[in-house]
Order: structure tokens, then C-alpha cells, then sequence
């Protein structure tokens, strides 16, 4: 390749990511297309690398240096088998020098792609030679040199961490396995040393840097603990599209970090003293060590004074709200809460100093999350999958454990939330109807809804009696209301109502859909092999089911007896749907299996 042949193809990049058409050497017109089509037979053959080489050493163009990068990154995956050993190492050290010397200088995805291609090739050839197992060490050169470099540094240790995690196409899940574990064995835990140093070195102010800067090393520190911590540590290969964080499975070998309480206290640190995203993520750092398996730690003891650091740490960002205005840390928070209950046992949590306080600050925030629902609908269901977890493992827990009157505690925390939901869930049917658009109608979000109604039944039948109550206080008043504006339209449609008279409906029938999702959850959160059945359990389930049925038997009534013209808001249809097939889940399993029955 010589100059002019990088001028043209200089202009076909040009061409490929603005869409302005170029003209070649003859004075022809270059389309997108043509451009693209071009540009693609840079990766056909392994021959192409000396002229890709060529591209980033003498091109002065960010595009031309990203398909160069981009077509070498395809070539190597592709024809690696081609390569002799010393080749591989040779392209790998031509990048990581590339990367030292003009790194700084390069649009960030330039510097990306170059990245993923010194770190696609560590993958590969991690087997060949020690070279590749080395790395991190050499990364090490960047960290210590400037602050630009510093960034670089661990940019390149993010993208190792993911590179080393994910499968590549077109390599069989063995291979990935056996070079993940050895990466895992080899390289991870210097990888996450390395984070967690950079993080002290800015909370000590020990790297001297422009604000921009510092946001910039903390965002990708904080990320790399967080790459660290999240890796598939057995091979279980976890659901990405999921936030629900399973059991961390670290080494033994991360032992001594992670029972270290400055690792700890690091992360709480760097949470209250930024700002999203950063703050954010060392939220998601803390998340991941709750999470950490329970034989990590060696005794009793060393678990109890983890769980103690943990407790005091969410106690204090309970009592001074901290970072909690900001919607990225308040959701963070809401998961970390979900998680605690799964991760420990309610006998471990009882016996820790200041679980009384912790328990009244949590059900504090969770009511006031709740009545700023327009704000926390995505994160309500992880604030009742705690009170769930709490309250299903009271019935194994002594109530002498721990503090005393911890469970009356409890019963009493419970039946506040429950209500404030109630509550809540019924006024933001006014409210959203009022707002003319403005707010969303959490009955809309079908994912969210559904996580709500799987968690309550546990918690409602904790005090059923109780809270079965407040459900028929704020129903039969609501029936009878209905029932007196169905009989004043009679035969006609609800559209030739005066628009107050239309409006009244609409909230009703909107309260008492939340009421019926409500109840239909509740009683098809009945178990039959439940040890723990409470007597008279299913006389209140009757009580509310008679409420749903009473509904229903007057929706249909009005719909035959207006020919068609009456319709029920189709939510109300929806949650009385949902009522039925709970029910029958609940009380007609029998018939199901009865010689004769047919399920549909």
C-alpha cells in the first residue's frame, strides 16, 4: 500500500460513517454501499494484515484507524490457526505499543476497538505461550504512567475481564471454559487487586488528576471490581437480561480481600463521596460482595462481622438518605435491600447489633418509596421480595433469638407497608387519571406488575386476618359505589355519561382492579402442603372471593343486559381473569385430576 492508495482508502471510510459520497481517482462517484462493500474485502484474507498495519501507522483519519483495527480484529479471529506462535505475540505487542504511543491521542472508539483486538488475542492464544498470561503484569506499565495512560490501563483490564467471561463465535463452549478457568486461576483476582488499588489511590488523592479525569478512573475502576466480582467463577453461564444476582461463587483465594473490612468500607466510601454513575456502581460492587457465598468465610464469626459491616453500612445511608435523590443509587439500593434477606438467614440477621434500627429504617424508606410510586415502580417488587423473604423465615427463627421482640417488630412493620401499598396502589388511580397523560398507570407495566403480585401473598397472609380486612374496607364501599352508578346508566354506554359521572367510573373501576389483582394473588398464594396453614385461612379466603365473584357476576350482568353496550374497563376484565385462574390454581387442583375433568 502507498500514499495514495490510503487516500482512497481514507475517503472510503470517510464515506462509510458520515454517508457523504466520495468520487475515486477516475472521478467515479462512491455510494455508502459501494463504500461498505470496498472497505469489507479488507477481511477476506490474512494477507490483508501488512496493509492494515500500514492504515494505523500512516493514517492520520480516526475512521480509517477503526477499520483497520475492526479488520484486523476480524482476520485474527478468523484465520488464527494461520499465525505461527511468534506471529501472534508480534501482532499483540505491535498493538499494546500502538496503544502506549498514540493511545492518548485516538477518539475513544478507536481506542475501544484496539482494545478488544489485543484482547481477542490474549484470549486465543492464551494456551500458546506465557506472553498472553502476562498481561495484566504488563498493564501494570500503564497504570503507573500518566493519568491518560492510567485510564488506558484499565479500560484494557474492563474489556480483558469481558472478553475472558463471554464465549466467542465460533469457539465451542469447552474451549471458553477451559480458558476462562485459567484466566480465573491465574489472573482475576491481581485483575480486581488492581481495581480496588486505583479506587484507594483516588479516595487518597494519591494519583494527581483533572476532575474529569478522576470521574473518568473511577467509572472504569469501579466497573472493573464490578466486571470482577460478576464473573461466571464455575461455569454456569447466568442470564445477562437479568438484574437478580445469584450467589457469588469467589475462590477461596479472594478470601482475605473480601473478609478484609476496608474492601468494605472502601465501597461504602466511594458510594457516599460521588455521584451517579459512579456511585452507582460502587452500589453494585457492594450488591455483589452481599452476595458472596457463605463457606467464603470461615467461621461463624468472620460471616457475623461481614453481615455486621453491611448492616451498619445500609443503616447509615438509611438514616442520612445519602445519594438516594438520584434514581440510578436508589434502585442500586432497592436491589441491595432485596438481596440481603436472600443471601442470609433471618436467625443471623436478628443476632446482629442495630437489626431493630436497620428494620424500622427499612420499612420507612420502603412506605415512602411506595407513596412516590410514580418514581420507584421498577424497583417497589425488590423492596417486597425482602419483607417476603423476612417474613417467610419467621416460623424458623425462635423468638428468643436475637433482639428481643424482634418478630412483634416485624408484624408491626408488615402491616404498615402492606397498608401503605394499599393505599398507594389505589390513589394513583386518581392521580394518574388527573395527570393527563403525565404519569404512567402502573397497571400498564405488565413485568412489573406481575413481580408486585408474586411477592405479596407471602407477605399478606403473614397477618392475613389483618390485612384481609383492610382489603374489604376499601372494596365494599367501592362495590357499592359502582353498583349505584352502574343502575344510573342503566342500558347505555358509559361514553354518554356526563364527564364527571365518567370520570367516577373510571376511578372506581381502576381501584378495584388493583383490588382484584389483589385478591386473586392473595388467595392463589394458598398452599395446601403448607405446614404453616393458619386455621381459618380459607374462610377468608371465601370472604374475599365472594367480593371478586360479586364483581363479576355484576360485570356480566350489566354487559347481557345492554347487549354488548356496558363494557367493563378491560383491566377490571383482566384482573378478574387473573382472579379465576389463581382461584382454580388454589381450590380446583382436584377437579383437574378428577377421572373424567377437562382442563380446558
Amino acid at each position: 500500500m502507498d500514499a495514495q492508495q490510503l487516500a482512497q482508502v481514507e475517503a472510503l471510510c470517510e464515506t462509510l460513517y458520515t454517508g457523504v459520497p466520495s468520487t475515486n481517482a477516475d472521478g467515479e462517484r462512491i455510494t455508502l454501499q459501494e463504500a461498505q462493500q470496498r472497505l469489507l474485502s479488507l477481511r477476506t484474507s490474512a494477507e490483508y494484515i501488512p496493509q492494515c498495519q500500514y492504515i494505523l501507522d500512516n493514517s492520520n483519519s480516526q475512521y480509517a484507524r477503526l477499520v483497520a483495527t475492526n479488520s484486523l480484529t476480524e482476520l485474527i479471529t478468523v484465520h488464527w490457526n494461520s499465525f505461527t506462535i511468534p506471529q501472534r505475540i508480534d501482532i499483540r505487542n505491535y498493538v499494546l505499543g500502538y496503544l502506549a504511543n498514540k493511545g492518548p491521542q485516538l477518539q475513544d472508539y478507536v481506542v475501544t476497538a484496539l482494545i478488544k483486538l489485543v484482547c481477542r488475542i490474549t484470549k486465543l492464544g492464551w494456551f500458546d505461550d506465557n506472553v498472553h498470561r502476562e498481561l495484566a503484569e504488563d498493564v501494570t506499565k500503564f497504570l503507573q504512567a500518566t493519568v491518560d495512560h492510567c485510564i488506558l490501563g484499565l479500560k484494557i483490564l474492563n474489556q480483558l475481564v469481558d472478553e475472558l467471561n463471554i464465549p466467542t463465535l465460533g469457539r465451542t463452549l469447552t474451549q471458553h471454559r477451559k480458558t476462562s478457568v485459567s484466566f480465573r486461576d491465574v489472573c482475576l483476582l491481581k485483575v480486581f487487586q488492581l481495581g480496588l488499588t486505583t479506587l484507594k489511590q483516588l479516595q487518597t488523592r494519591a494519583i494527581t488528576a483533572e476532575p474529569r479525569q478522576e470521574v473518568t478512573l473511577g467509572e472504569q475502576a469501579l466497573g472493573l471490581c464490578v466486571r470482577c466480582l460478576s464473573f461466571d467463577f464455575i461455569g454456569t453461564n447466568p442470564d445477562e437480561s437479568t438484574e437478580d444476582v445469584g450467589t457469588i461463587q469467589a475462590p477461596t483465594s479472594w478470601r482475605p480481600l473480601l473478609s478484609d473490612p476496608a474492601t468494605t468500607e472502601l465501597m461504602f466510601e466511594f458510594y457516599a463521596n460521588t455521584e451517579p454513575p459512579r456511585s452507582s456502581k460502587a452500589m453494585e460492587a457492594i450488591i455483589l460482595m452481599a452476595s458472596v457465598r457463605r463457606s467464603i468465610f470461615p467461621t461463624d464469626k468472620d460471616r457475623g462481622a461481614f453481615l455486621a459491616r453491611l448492616i451498619n453500612g445500609i443503616r447509615e445511608m438509611l438514616s442520612k438518605q445519602t445519594g438516594l435523590q438520584h434514581q440510578d443509587n436508589y434502585h442500586q439500593f432497592c436491589r441491595l435491600l432485596g438481596r440481603l434477606k436472600a443471601n442470609y438467614q433471618l436467625s443471623e440477621l436478628v443476632k446482629t447489633e442495630g437489626y431493630m434500627e436497620w428494620l424500622e429504617l427499612a420499612a420507612s424508606f420502603t412506605v415512602q418509596s411506595i407513596r412516590n410510586w410514580q418514581y420507584s415502580t421498577n424497583s417497589i417488587h425488590y423492596l417486597l421480595s425482602l419483607w417476603g423473604r423476612l417474613v417467610a423465615a419467621v416460623p424458623y427463627v425462635r423468638p428468643e433469638t436475637g433482639a428481643q421482640g424482634h418478630v412483634q417488630n416485624l408484624e408491626k412493620q408488615v402491616l404498615t407497608v402492606v397498608e401503605t401499598y394499599l393505599e398507594s396502589m389505589l390513589g394513583s388511580v386518581e392521580s394518574v387519571l388527573r395527570s393527563d397523560g403525565a404519569l404512567e398507570n402502573p397497571l400498564d407495566d405488565d413485568g412489573s406488575l406481575r413481580e408486585q403480585m408474586d411477592r405479596l401473598p407471602v407477605i399478606c397472609r403473614f397477618q392475613y386476618g389483618q390485612v384481609a380486612q383492610m382489603i374489604l374496607n376499601k372494596f365494599d364501599p367501592l362495590m357499592s359505589q359502582y353498583q349505584d352508578l352502574i343502575q344510573r346508566l342503566g342500558n347505555n354506554p358509559t361514553s354518554t355519561a356526563p364527564s364527571d359521572v365518567q370520570q367516577r367510573l373510571a376511578i372506581i373501576e381502576g381501584q378495584l382492579t388493583w383490588l382484584t389483582f389483589m385478591i386473586g394473588t392473595i388467595v392463589g398464594g394458598h398452599s395446601w402442603s403448607s405446614a404453616h396453614l393458619g386455621e381459618g385461612d380459607e374462610t377468608i379466603d371465601a370472604s374475599l372471593s365472594r367480593r371478586a365473584l360479586q364483581l363479576a357476576q355484576g360485570i356480566d350482568y350489566r354487559l347481557t343486559s345492554s347487549n354488548g353496550q356496558g363494557r367493563a374497563d378491560p383491566k377490571l376484565e383482566q384482573a378478574l381473569l387473573f382472579y379465576f385462574q389463581n382461584f382454580r390454581r388454589a381450590y380446583m387442583f382436584m377437579w383437574d385430576h378428577m377421572p373424567g375433568s377437562s382442563s380446558s
